[in-house]
């Protein structure tokens, strides 16, 4: 869960750290009511929204006087990021004189699995484009840092950031920029995420309320799919769910890797997700059944593209089943066109296929059933094919187990689930 820039300082307030006086505000009337001014000018006007790059987008603002900090206000509230996420609050500090600029990070590091921080000299705008220049040093979760080679003098800003991590739970805790003023060490900005997964350990995380790290609210077929994934304890169905505005095909994909694989394939076809999601570890037919109605209230679909690498333990036709379940009680049930492509392998994969030839035979949906054989990487190939068909525009559906297709590539399927 990603925390707002005045949330997150509160964090870091609370681990002895210093950071600008501000004032948050949702209206004008608050600023009204604060006085003129409510902090000394001149002073930054940030909205509170979750992404980044805010000063590129317009929505970080200097003021020089009350009225300029007023009309900013105005302007400001009620905006839209780049990402669609509405400005509805506002954090208003006052400029603070500094010559020296740096960046400090910690965080958990995929790919050395271990807390690492993350340090520059030269921190501020930019940081995306200079990633590269950064010294990371290893510490240790479960001990504080008893040293910071690539800037001594930080030492007690590394440990109470570490503090932070540690307290609360979060996987990155940022400070850009971490300015040198002549009072100390101020950190002028902060990105703070939290692992969403140990929120039965913090009942004060509810003050931040529902947000996902898209950076926005959860949509209701996100929370329906979420409370589907969590009805009982067998496997995940829905637990990652994201919607896509104005996609046109419905995805419902199995295995880490190759559900990031599947997506990869659609973009590179030129296809257009409606979601993401994911059902994976043996889950139960309902479960899925479930899931697939979520993903096919999904309006305006052209397809459903059920994909997966080959399970070891997950019975194919039982999530196959739940899949079919849900397609059938959906209206594209009886949409002339619609397509759906399936490439599975794994416990029971030809009796899945059996049952989906018999169940889907008199429907006016046009399927193709793709086996182990079949690259993940070819089957979004396969499914614009069948889109753009003449067969699926009029006609009777299209059923077909093909063979691969000729490639000197081996076949890619991620990981098993």
């Amino acid at each position: 869960m990603l925390l707002t820039e005045a949330e997150g300082k509160a964090l870091l307030r609370q681990a002895g750290l210093h950071t600008p006086t501000g004032l948050v505000i949702e209206s004008p009337a608050e600023l009204e009511a604060a006085g003129a001014p409510p902090v000394p000018l001149p002073a930054y006007v940030k909205a509170q929204v979750l992404h980044g790059n805010r000063g590129r987008q317009g929505l970080v603002k200097r003021v020089s006087n009350h009225a300029e900090l007023a009309e900013t206000v105005r302007v400001m509230l009620g905006r839209s990021d780049q990402h669609g996420q509405s400005v509805r609050s506002l954090l208003i500090e006052p400029l603070v004189e500094t010559n020296q600029l740096e960046y400090l990070s910690l965080g958990y590091d995929t790919r050395q699995r271990r807390l690492v921080a993350r340090y520059s000299p030269q921190g501020g705008q930019g940081m995306d484009d200079r990633g590269h220049s950064l010294t990371i040093v290893e510490l240790e979760s479960r001990r504080s840092p008893t040293a910071f080679p690539p800037q001594p003098e930080l030492l007690p800003i590394v440990t109470a950031l570490h503090q932070v991590i540690t307290s609360h739970d979060a996987v990155l805790v940022e400070v850009n920029p971490l300015a040198q003023t002549e009072q100390g060490w101020v950190c002028l900005d902060t990105k703070v995420e939290l692992e969403d997964s140990a929120s039965f350990r913090h009942p004060e995380w509810q003050q931040y309320g529902q947000r996902s790290n898209l950076g926005r609210p959860e949509t209701e077929r996100e929370r329906q799919a979420h409370l589907a994934s969590r009805r009982d304890h067998r496997g995940v169905a829905g637990e990652s769910f994201i919607e896509f505005e104005g996609g046109d095909i419905g995805v419902m994909a199995s295995g880490g890797g190759a559900s990031i694989l599947a997506m990869d394939a659609l973009m590179a076809a030129g296809l257009r997700p409606a979601n993401y999601t994911e059902y994976s570890g043996n889950p139960t037919r309902e479960k899925v059944a479930t899931l697939a109605k979520v993903v096919l209230s999904i309006p305006n679909l052209k397809g459903l593209y059920v994909v997966g690498s080959n399970a070891n333990f997950t019975d194919i036709y039982e999530t196959l089943s739940g899949v079919v379940d849900g397609l059938l009680a959906s209206g594209y049930a009886h949409q002339p066109g619609f397509v759906m492509l399936v490439r599975r392998g794994g416990p029971r994969w030809q009796e899945a296929f059996a049952m989906v030839r018999e169940r889907l035979a008199d429907t006016a949906i046009a399927f193709t059933l793709l086996g182990p054989e079949y690259p993940i990487v070819d089957t979004a190939t396969k499914l614009r094919e069948m889109m753009t068909a003449p067969t699926q525009r009029s006609g009777p559906p299209q059923r077909s187990i093909p063979t691969p297709p000729s490639t000197s590539t081996p076949p890619c399927d991620g990981h098993s689930d």
